[in-house]
């Protein structure tokens, strides 16, 4: 057919610019305030159990008189290596599935870092696995995978290096002891069922690596009664999740992520430490270690955000374990405000400079967190 001279043809309106359509707003991002409620309660609550104890927040003028300010500058410095080994191993469990630049794993894991601190309920885990998959190379299944590895590693590496501190590090006596309203001598049973439960989240995450075939077929059984197409996602989560814990058996790649999580620990507990001599406390690199384990015990528990309430709370109960509470209420308390403050500091400026630098809004992965309405 001969197209008709351009003068002959019919004038039609130019067609409105296409508006896209604004993603709806995910029940995650909606419950949010919900989320900030319940967590300052829990933040109150611990608040409440300090103030009723007579352990105040915020120290006196005059107890910071034993404190070494180089010692303080020392902490801030060894958090750096803490956050760089912390976010840098994230690549081995990455591997098996993509390889990201260096860059971009410390810049994300950053931001993730600061996000699940300042979010109530943890809620902050989504954003890492969200924002690695932006460019298509991870899917969201296999990098929550990969989170998941790392957790639960995390807490049995801690769970044993807590349950050695309070097996060989000499402790105060503590039978009926009881500090803030808690029965400090209960730390050590916490300690013990802590390892517990991590062994046991190790043991599933190697059976669910190793029954992978089983679950992708169960799934697309069970499910499929259904929805063929329900089982169908649903099987390729259950395979991404098995791709993220891909690299637990092999030893090329747990043999840098174990040394490099060695190292995060050792640096975090080395530097608490460091901090506590620095302000006066008779602490004991074991110590620093009991700390640390105690600390990361607690905060598995639902916290307010920036981990406040739970983070002292946890902390001074530590240090009752092994020094006198005449001692805790005079030197620790300078001690437990400026661990809090290092390490809220430095997390902030990491993660809010990883932002700027690397052009991140860590907004939106509450809102990719959840697929958009698929448009008829």
């Amino acid at each position: 057919m001969v197209e008709a001279p351009r003068f002959f043809a019919v004038a039609h309106p130019p067609s409105p610019p296409s508006v896209p359509t604004p993603k709806p707003e995910s029940s995650r991002a909606k419950r949010l305030p919900i989320y900030f409620v319940g967590s300052l309660a829990i933040a109150g609550l611990f608040v409440w159990l300090m103030r009723r104890g007579g352990v105040p927040l915020v120290p006196r003028a005059d107890q910071f008189a034993h404190v070494h300010w180089w010692a303080v500058v020392a902490y801030l410095l060894s958090l750096a290596g803490v956050h760089w080994f912390r976010a840098w191993r994230w690549d081995y469990l990455l591997r098996p599935v993509a390889r990201v630049p260096t860059r971009q794993i410390i810049a994300i894991a950053w931001v993730g870092f600061f996000a699940i601190m300042m979010l109530p309920f943890r809620a902050g885990e989504v954003v890492r696995p969200v924002l690695i998959r932006r460019d298509g190379r991870v899917s969201g299944s296999a990098a929550t995978g990969t989170i998941a590895a790392e957790r639960v590693i995390d807490g049995l590496f801690v769970a044993v290096l807590l349950v050695a501190t309070l097996t060989f590090i000499p402790r105060l006596p503590l039978d009926g002891v009881v500090f803030m309203n808690f029965p400090v001598g209960q730390l050590v049973h916490y300690g013990y069922l802590t390892f517990a439960l991590f062994a046991s989240a190790l043991v599933t995450l190697a059976v669910f690596l190793l029954a992978r075939n089983f679950a992708e077929t169960a799934t697309r059984k069970v499910v499929g009664l259904v929805s063929p197409a329900l089982a169908e996602k649903l099987a390729g989560i259950v395979g991404g999740l098995a791709d993220g814990l891909r690299s637990l058996p092999d030893v090329k790649l747990m043999a840098p992520f174990l040394l490099q999580t060695t190292i995060y620990w050792a640096l975090n507990a080395l530097g608490m430490w460091l901090l506590g001599w620095g302000c006066g406390l008779p602490m004991t690199p074991g110590h620093g270690f009991a700390v640390m384990g105690v600390l990361a015990m607690g905060i598995l528990l639902p916290q307010g955000p920036g981990l406040f309430g739970s983070f002292q709370f946890f902390v001074f109960l530590a240090l009752r374990m092994y020094f006198p509470e005449s001692m805790i209420l005079e030197r620790g308390v300078a001690y437990v405000f400026l661990l809090y403050a290092c390490q809220f500091v430095f997390t902030t400026a990491a993660g809010v400079g990883s932002m700027l630098l690397g052009h991140i809004d860590p907004r939106s992965a509450l809102d990719d967190a959840q697929p958009a309405p698929r448009a008829e």
